[in-house]
């Protein structure tokens, strides 16, 4: 198994509202470093707590990805087709008779009608979850909050493991640039082989 750099989100709470927060920031390190390993729990190589810059990740969630933890979401609350909708108290919890992990808990809030929040992250996730254009302002500023966050929780993680085991740093950079030269290797293959078809197809445009 490859060396792989390890971070650990470690929720503030159980309740509902930080679980949701905690995916939207194991989702924005995913985003911003796919070669980092990140999890959530309470014990790890590197362990940070998400911070409410970090709501922008749930943008980004794909399609399919975002149906099923509907899906989820409303079998949990056994609703069937009937609305959800979500009321938030002041320590974080909803008014979901259920008891549901970090998953669900976002599931349900992709399945919900309406988010009435009561605390800063509640309302940060109504708000972020009420974007249905990615592309607009608001989205984008989002998404720059939690891509900033997620460098920097990377730039503490790396400055933390090379101060307690600069050999595994050593071997995860050596690790990433082979996978680099193998991914340019790749591409020039590729290229070189179908170049007579790109050339065929870009006359024919």
């Amino acid at each position: 198994m490859d060396d792989q750099l390890q971070i650990v989100i470690r929720p503030h709470d159980d309740q509902p509202t930080n679980q949701v927060l905690a995916v939207g920031a194991v989702l924005a390190l995913q985003w911003a470093a796919p070669y980092v390993h990140t999890t959530m729990g309470s014990d790890g190589q590197f362990v940070t707590e998400p911070e409410i810059e970090a709501i922008g990740g749930l943008l980004r969630l794909d399609p399919e990805r975002t149906e099923r933890l509907r899906a989820a979401g409303r079998e949990v609350v056994h609703d069937g087709e009937s609305e959800i909708h979500i009321v938030e108290d002041q320590q974080g919890n909803w008014n979901i008779p259920t008891q549901i992990d970090r998953w669900w808990a976002t599931g349900v809030a992709l399945a919900a009608t309406s988010f009435t929040a009561a605390t800063p992250t509640g309302i940060a996730i109504a708000e972020t979850l009420a974007i249905s254009n990615r592309d607009e302002q608001r989205a984008i500023e989002l998404l720059e909050h939690s891509q900033d966050w997620a460098l920097q929780q990377i730039d503490e993680a790396l400055r933390v493991i090379a101060d307690h085991n600069p050999r595994l740093l050593a071997n995860v950079l050596l690790s990433l640039s082979t996978k680099v030269e193998t991914l340019t290797d790749t591409h020039a293959l590729l290229r070189a082989r179908y170049q007579a078809d790109i050339e065929t197809i870009g006359e024919h445009l």
